[in-house]
């Protein structure tokens, strides 16, 4: 019998090598053997929704579940079970994130590791089954945001955001073009606007294609 099939898109770029190789090896050391790892590498894209979107359209036709990363991201062994478990009940997935010294960084509360299963404002790291794609595409395709655009779209759908303590990385902060072109403040009050764009657009029934384009999401580059 066949295992299921994860596919992984890992976005990376020219100068960021280290860490790459790190996320790299660390997917392909955590498979654990009950899956079958598709691991996509998306290479200098101008930005990581971008990346994720051209990832996506290469992603194998076997895949049952699709998992959207980065390249100063290090996944814990374990990671997939809990989060194909909330998926296959009809949630998302919120991934326990550590700093490299190992302090809890993500949601409902920096600094301490949440409640299994405890209800979140939004998934980063997102990891979604098929089906869900299917109603979550097509992708945002700013630069930050678009893990908060998988939130928002599922929640549309009544896939609530719920905290999966085993579903865990540590995020190492590669700090080189951080910012996509931009500094990391000015780039996330610029995208921002666009998420919220974005939305206009999905409640206008508009949204048909992945967006913004390269020239309006990267306008410096």
């Amino acid at each position: 019998m066949s295992l299921p099939v994860i596919s992984v898109i890992i976005p990376t770029v020219d100068g960021r090598e280290d860490h790459f190789e790190r996320c790299w090896q660390a997917y392909r050391d955590c498979a654990g053997g009950a899956y079958e790892l598709n691991l996509i590498i998306e290479r200098n894209h101008p930005t990581c929704g971008a990346a994720w979107q051209a990832g996506l359209d290469r992603a194998s036709t076997r895949a049952r579940y699709f998992h959207f990363t980065c390249d100063d991201i290090e996944p814990h062994p374990g990671w997939a079970q809990p989060a194909v478990e909330a998926a296959d009940l009809g949630f998302l997935p919120a991934p326990q994130v550590y700093a490299p010294d190992g302090y809890p960084q993500s949601c409902p509360q920096v600094g301490v590791v949440g409640r299994d299963w405890a209800e979140v404002s939004m998934t980063a790291l997102p990891f979604v089954s098929r089906a869900q794609l299917e109603k979550i595409v097509p992708l945002l395709t700013c630069h930050y945001y678009t893990d908060d655009w998988f939130s928002y779209r599922g929640s549309r759908q009544g896939w609530r955001s719920r905290l999966r303590t085993g579903y865990s990385f540590t995020h190492h902060w590669a700090q080189h073009l951080r910012g996509a072109g931009m500094t990391e403040g000015g780039r996330m009050q610029y995208d921002e606007l666009l998420f919220q764009q974005a939305r206009k657009m999905v409640e206008a029934g508009q949204w048909t294609e992945p967006w913004p384009p390269p020239e309006i999401a990267r306008p410096n580059g």
